[in-house]
């Protein structure tokens, strides 16, 4: 790993001491797959049709369809890196109330965000711009791809904050892990987020998901959330939705999407409970 940071990063060098930012990094990274807008033809897409087999119902929010955001192949993403606790087979459908843009930290969002688990689509489909035509969708119709990157955590995560970074040596820290996004969209599956706001998002799932509200300091306080906090750990990124102005989509404030799924049910094909958190700066 670290023989990749140097490749891509160079030294990293960064303080007086002359400490190696990207070599003393590397070992903290996770894998994860960035999703990538293509002309080329894909199972997998934002926006357009969400192709809904026979007797799935479009998710609702309050009698209103939610927006349907992307359809990810569950085989192509395997097949550019396997994630191991998502399904072998199959598609995953994103769909989000766009309109009233729910945050997730109230246990009242729930609704306002859903995925499900569908048969894949038979072939890669030739589709790339849908033009003003969208289907019922929040975002145009575009194509995608799947990259293989490496992610850092946050440099609010345990891990980095017990480097002792310079001032200086997190601002290098926090331009490599840019960089694995070569300067597109971070839309991401697995790995870790790359947070607007608070890096918590894992404990704040597991909260309100248990009926806390963590629109404040409330439902962290609640006599019920230590016994809940040991459950966070049990989260995983299920995808990473950037603002992006090719798509014409901005959450908040330029902020980001992140769908979270519990590591069991996701394994067993379970979407029901995922949950959906909205981030800006």
């Amino acid at each position: 790993m670290t023989d990749i940071f140097h490749r891509r990063f160079g030294t990293g060098r960064g303080d007086a001491a002359g400490r190696d930012v990207a070599a003393l990094v590397a070992p903290l990274a996770a894998p994860a797959i960035h999703v990538v807008k293509t002309d080329a033809a894909s199972r997998s897409h934002f926006g357009g049709s969400p192709d809904l087999p026979p007797g799935v119902p479009w998710p609702e929010r309050d009698g209103e369809r939610l927006g349907f955001l992307a359809r990810l192949s569950l085989a192509e993403i395997h097949g550019t890196r396997p994630v191991d606790w998502l399904p072998g087979a199959g598609a995953l459908l994103f769909f989000y109330d766009a309109e009233r843009q729910p945050w997730g930290f109230d246990p009242k969002d729930r609704g306002g965000a859903a995925v499900l688990h569908v048969p894949d689509l038979p072939r890669p489909s030739p589709r790339r711009d849908a033009g003003p035509e969208r289907d019922g969708s929040a975002i145009p119709l575009r194509n995608v791809s799947f990259r293989g990157i490496d992610v850092l955590p946050s440099p609010e995560r345990e891990p980095v904050r017990a480097l002792g970074l310079s001032d200086r040596e997190t601002d290098q820290f926090v331009e490599l892990a840019g960089s694995a996004f070569q300067g597109q969209p971070r839309h991401q599956v697995s790995g870790f987020p790359a947070p607007a706001q608070g890096d918590d998002m894992e404990l704040e799932c597991q909260l309100v998901t248990h009926g806390l509200y963590c629109g404040g300091p409330s439902g962290y306080e609640d006599e019920r959330a230590p016994a809940l906090a040991p459950g966070a750990a049990d989260w995983r990124l299920l995808l990473q939705f950037d603002s992006d102005d090719d798509l014409g989509v901005m959450w908040g404030d330029c902020g980001l999407l992140y769908y979270w799924v519990e590591d069991q049910a996701a394994r067993a094909g379970n979407f029901a409970n995922t949950w959906l958190v909205l981030q800006c700066s």
